[in-house]
């Protein structure tokens, strides 16, 4: 078993099997490539893996591959070198030379890990030399093909937790709760005025709740939480911001935040007692910041995106119809009751 572990859960080449018992040691490896291809919520939750990749292989420089469309959150902080593919309407005009060019940016790699699953992330993986290629395939029809190594995505486990199978399976030990190498709620959070934020933004307008549905939420939460102060927080789209509140602002019963620069949006959302969002990169930050959310869930499956082992609340219904204000004004108050009763 040595620096292969597992029985039925993956899948390994009998190249990959052969490398791992004849030549593989952690400490040797000198070249890895994480490919992400995603956007801000999709990034954020890629910063333990990278944090792990660090401790697992202390000796290796580490490329992170992202892409043009998605850089807003991109976590080069953690890797040696970023690079950047062309994004598919960046790509347009381009000859196949040049495309070629763009899919083949990757020199020789010990290991290729592809945490993105894309057209571009396969042709990358594809087109790179490497001794193992990793990645989370939800099919296994790329398992032999494109990938020597491999280990199973599934919508019930925590996507941060598939990519960390990947460190896993080669004998790494994560450690729990997960750095994210963010601000951390547990050390920051505003104690002197607790505050709650809300966000009603997402990459997509099915995610989330009209106007009324929000200022419902919000005008219930207030009367039923009046010791807490209640922010709602703008994002930069014209659907994400707070003017349908500024009647309750103008009441002093609700502040709102204007959309942040990202450094100082993960403080901000480190210091709050609690994050109300839908699926949406603002509550994987608080969920990188260990800040209490309440998920708003009836679009998108909520398992894929919610940690085990932390406190956070999903509101959602086994027929999969809209949450009503009640029901997420009721896990608003028990959030706050327990991050009380852990202070």
């Amino acid at each position: 078993m040595k620096h292969l572990w597992f029985e039925k859960g993956a899948y390994a080449a009998k190249s990959a099997r052969q490398y791992i018992e004849d030549e593989f040691e952690p400490k040797n490896i000198k070249k890895i490539a994480v490919i992400r291809h995603a956007a801000l919520g999709d990034q954020v939750i890629v910063r333990p893996f990278l944090v792990e990749a660090r401790k697992f292989f202390p000796n290796a420089e580490i490329t992170l591959v992202t892409v043009s469309n998605y850089l807003y959150g991109t976590p080069s902080e953690l890797a040696d070198k970023t690079i950047v593919m062309k994004s598919r309407e960046d790509s347009k005009g381009l000859s196949l030379k040049e495309k070629y060019q763009d899919y083949n940016q990757l020199d020789e790699q010990d290991i290729v890990f592809d945490v993105a699953g894309t057209n571009r992330s396969y042709w990358l993986t594809l087109l790179t030399k490497a001794k193992l290629k990793v990645g989370f395939p939800y099919t296994s029809f790329l398992c032999g093909k494109l990938y020597n190594l491999a280990v199973f995505r599934s919508d019930f486990q925590p996507e941060v937790e598939c990519m960390l199978d990947m460190l896993k399976i080669l004998g790494h030990n994560p450690t729990y709760p997960l750095d994210f190498a963010y601000p951390d709620h547990r050390l920051l959070k505003d104690t002197t005025e607790p505050y709650v934020v809300y966000f009603s933004g997402a990459s997509q307008l099915r995610k989330i709740l009209s106007k009324e549905e929000m200022r419902q939420v919000i005008e219930q939460a207030i009367e039923h939480q009046p010791d807490v102060k209640h922010v709602f927080l703008e994002g930069k789209n014209d659907f994400e911001k707070g003017e349908f509140l500024q009647d309750l602002a103008d009441a002093g019963k609700l502040a709102i935040q204007p959309c942040l620069p990202l450094n100082e949006l993960v403080e901000f959302i480190a210091r709050a007692s609690l994050v109300v969002a839908p699926d949406t990169g603002i509550r994987n930050v608080a969920i990188s910041t260990h800040t209490p959310t309440v998920g708003i869930f009836y679009a998108t499956v909520p398992f894929r995106y919610t940690p085990l082992y932390e406190q956070h609340w999903v509101v959602m219904n086994a027929n999969g119809s809209k949450p009503t204000s009640d029901q997420i004004v009721k896990s608003i108050g028990c959030a706050l009751k327990s991050n009380n009763n852990n202070r």
